[in-house]
């Protein structure tokens, strides 16, 4: 018999809105080895947003939060507006010396 270790993950949308074209969100989530926030557009049947990127994000690994936990991350973003909340705080994360991954991930759809 296995035992499953569980875990109490959080997920917490800072945005969402829907429109004819798309569904847009922004989230901070967390799982066992990471917290990531994230910004999505994700076109809806038969639509594809040219030149807009569909999701970009920041991950860190929480072995690298240097004090930080996700009730800190979570009140800062949440501080900002949806224009400037993803560049302040990868400007907050280099300022406090803590590593982090982040990208754009696009792709095309038929």
């Amino acid at each position: 018999m296995q035992q499953l270790e569980l875990f109490d993950y959080r997920k917490d949308y800072l945005f969402e809105r829907d429109n004819e074209v798309a569904h847009y969100y922004d989230i901070l989530k967390e799982n066992e080895h990471n917290i990531s926030y994230s910004e999505h557009i994700d076109p809806k049947k038969k639509f594809s947003i040219c030149g807009m990127d569909y999701e970009e994000y920041v991950d860190i690994k929480k072995k690298d939060l240097k004090g930080l936990d996700y009730d800190k991350i979570l009140n800062f973003l949440s501080e900002f507006n949806k224009e400037h909340r993803l560049e302040r705080y990868k400007q907050f994360l280099k300022f406090n010396d803590i590593k982090f991954e982040a990208d754009v991930f696009t792709w095309c759809s038929d």
